[in-house]
């Protein structure tokens, strides 16, 4: 939840201001319904290219007072995404993040994931969407007030096999479970396209927070050798 940290490239450049480019309303109407990277309102910053992306629905809607654009689809880097934000991966993409589904391209909304990063296994997964959020299919939906609900969950932990989690749609709560969340470090294989919320982000995740440094495979005796080589060496 905290405002996240400079990183170094971005620290030795110079700070500048973002520019918002406005466009006329025929190329608004040409960039209605399109789900890939919009180009309405954007922020002109240097940005690395090796930093992977992901599909995230951007804030703004509406320019001026007159003037309103579509919600639409926005490509935008991982370190942009932040809690609450709706995202929408395609097909062979890595989650940004730990995401609860709402809906998926599937009949019956079930995702399918390769967990071989976090677990080693190689066999596809299902996992479900929450079922009284499968309505919300679009971008026009995500920004839809009529499709307001609230997720409750327990703090980050390291543990990657469960989730005490409650989505809240009005006065009733649902329970959600792990078999309902997506975690940073999965692949979507062999589904089109899913659409979720972000829970957890950065050092927040279960891959991060479950990572460490290595432990040095070599024995306290050759440890101790060595500097006596150097010394007999020196001397």
């Amino acid at each position: 939840m905290e405002k996240k940290s400079k990183t170094f490239v971005r620290g030795l450049m110079p700070r500048q201001r973002p520019k918002i480019k406005v466009l006329s309303n025929s190329n608004v109407e040409e960039l209605a319904g399109v789900t890939t990277a919009a180009t309405a309102v954007s922020e002109h910053v240097e940005y690395d290219d090796q930093v992977e992306e992901a599909h995230v629905l951007p804030t703004v809607f509406a320019h001026g007072e007159t003037d309103r654009f579509r919600p639409h689809w926005k490509m935008t880097h991982w370190e942009n995404v932040a809690v609450g934000d709706f995202v929408k991966i395609m097909n062979n993409e890595s989650f940004p993040a730990d995401i609860l589904i709402c809906s998926t391209s599937e009949e019956e909304n079930v995702a399918f994931i390769e967990t071989k990063n976090l677990d080693g296994e190689t066999n596809l997964k299902s996992r479900n969407a929450v079922p009284n959020l499968t309505h919300i299919r679009s971008a026009a939906d995500c920004a839809s007030e009529h499709n307001k609900f609230r997720i409750e969950c327990d703090r980050p932990d390291v543990n990657m096999y469960k989730l005490n989690a409650a989505v809240k749609v009005g006065k009733e709560a649902f329970p959600v479970d792990m078999q309902m969340a997506l975690l940073r470090g999965t692949v979507l294989r062999n589904t089109e396209w899913v659409i979720g919320v972000v829970m957890y982000t950065g050092q927040d995740t279960r891959i991060v927070m479950n990572s460490g440094v290595t432990p040095s495979k070599r024995s306290k005796v050759e440890r101790q050798m060595n500097p006596q080589v150097y010394v007999l060496l020196a001397s």
